[in-house]
């Protein structure tokens, strides 16, 4: 068995492993005798936390505080949070959770495919794309899939991507790979753009709306400030800030309107890592899961 790499943590900059990786933000990691598994990109990842301390093996220290934004200063963002009486609540509660940095190319197919209820990681489409059309890797005597890269795709073909059971998803996946093939730059474009530009560029790929751009620009991009509303957020938000708030006849597009306001307003810049505390504090605590 290979020899585990350590990272000494810093007691001013909160982590919580377990937090940050059970909360659904990034597809296909799952817990096993006291370690986390995940395929990140090429590598399989194993790592664990002993207090303040991430033991892990397939990859080097770089990437691991890379993917786990460890140098990302949590303080303004809880500074901010914590503002928000609610929000205030939700910080205590998962302290030290932090969003990922996310390969864009995976978080993009994994958001086009989800379906909002933050599936488990061994059922969901990036996986059975995966296991069909990915690459093998074994590690620790065990295979693994990686996902494909969008040559790999484009390669395989339409009907290859239909026999991974994945329905009308095929056709967005195939035209997404093709327009990153046809623009390899595409990240750094990003990178580079206002927000908005930048959602407008995302939802220019078949399959990608509105929110669909913000949640790959939140999880990929570190652009803190978006705020993608799904029915877990819009239930968080009608149920905490909105008590006694007349919208006439309920309508889903002018109550997301409104809990945009509050977001913005609120939370500001760190709206998305508001998103993330709110959700784990709610749905996570009530539904016993932590």
């Amino acid at each position: 068995m290979a020899k585990h790499t350590t990272i000494e943590l810093n007691d001013d900059q909160p982590f919580n492993l377990d937090l940050t990786l059970s909360c659904g933000q990034a597809p296909r990691w799952y817990k096993g005798n006291g370690w986390w598994y995940g395929i990140v990109r090429d590598s399989v990842l194993k790592i664990k936390q002993d207090e303040n301390k991430i033991l892990f093996i397939g990859s080097d220290e770089e990437f691991i505080r890379d993917y786990f934004c460890l140098d990302f200063d949590l303080d303004p963002v809880y500074s901010k949070l914590k503002q928000d009486p609610y929000a205030k609540d939700a910080c205590d509660f998962g302290k030290g959770l932090r969003l990922v940095n996310q390969d864009p190319w995976e978080c993009m197919i994994f958001q086009m495919t989800v379906n909002r209820i933050r599936t488990k990681s061994r059922c969901d489409r990036i996986t059975r794309i995966s296991d069909k059309i990915g690459k093998k890797i074994i590690f620790e005597g065990k295979e693994y899939s990686i996902f494909p890269r969008p040559k790999e795709i484009t390669d395989a073909g339409l009907s290859a991507l239909k026999s991974c059971n994945i329905g009308y998803f095929a056709d967005n996946i195939l035209f997404a790979a093709e327009k990153v093939g046809d623009n390899p730059d595409w990240e750094e474009k990003i990178k580079k753009m206002s927000y908005q530009n930048a959602v407008f560029y995302l939802t220019s790929f078949k399959g990608i709306k509105y929110r669909v751009a913000e949640w790959i620009l939140l999880f990929s991009f570190q652009k803190y400030e978006a705020f993608p509303v799904d029915a877990h957020i819009r239930e968080i938000f009608i149920k905490n800030y909105l008590k006694g708030h007349y919208f006439g006849k309920l309508n889903d597009e002018k109550v997301d309107d409104a809990i945009r306001d509050i977001a913005r307003v609120n939370f500001g810049q760190y709206a998305g890592y508001a998103l993330e505390y709110l959700f784990n504090y709610e749905i996570i605590q009530n539904s016993g899961n932590r």
